[in-house]
């Protein structure tokens, strides 16, 4: 494995052994060898990233995946550099992958994005949930999919797609949401919910 960093993107990638030369950010890059029998991964971007577009292009089709200008059903991933914009929207809505460019790097270090299928939901909550401090006042069904703006106790904001699944209230007083993300089910503080949208 090697290491490389990108000077204007600021990021080091770690890949196979090959090299790329990305003209828009001057930096030669190791990278897995062109896959002879790509699966049928393609990947989408949103929004304006660290680097630029051609020289995330660039690493995108060395590795298993196609580059898809528009996100349409057939789409695996779409990387977004904000997760509240129209395009991160549809591409939640129809069942693609939302991802941040550090995912997409972390990817790209490995050499493929991993070939997923269209996610299935499930209905009922994992078995190894404790909810004993929260009683639980309203269940959704079905769930809904929302988009969630959230800071957590150490004040750092994230967003992300959740099922909204129920709501309910604390033994510390604070009102809380039950939400899937990503196949898990997680709590949330209602007073730490900074915009929450249902799709």
């Amino acid at each position: 494995m090697f290491a490389r960093f990108l000077p204007d993107a600021g990021h080091t990638v770690r890949c196979a052994p090959r090299h790329i030369y990305c003209p828009d950010s001057h930096a030669t890059l190791r990278c897995g060898s062109v896959w002879r029998n790509r699966m049928a991964v393609k990947v989408s971007i949103t929004g304006v990233l660290s680097m630029p577009r051609k020289a995330a292009l660039q690493l995108i089709e060395r590795t298993n995946a196609h580059f898809s200008a528009e996100v349409t059903y057939d789409v695996n991933y779409l990387v977004a550099s904000r997760f509240d914009t129209n395009k991160a929207k549809r591409a939640a809505k129809i069942g693609a992958s939302v991802i941040s460019e550090a995912e997409m790097l972390d990817f790209i270090a490995k050499g493929f994005f991993p070939e997923n299928s269209k996610p299935i939901r499930p209905h009922t909550y994992p078995p190894n949930f404790r909810d004993d401090e929260i009683v639980w006042t309203e269940e959704l069904s079905p769930s809904r999919l929302c988009f969630l703006e959230y800071s957590d106790n150490e004040g750092t904001v994230t967003q992300r797609f959740v099922l909204l699944a129920r709501k309910g209230k604390g033994s510390n007083g604070h009102e809380y949401l039950g939400a899937f993300d990503n196949e898990r089910l997680k709590t949330f503080r209602l007073d730490r919910v900074l915009k929450l949208e249902e799709l």
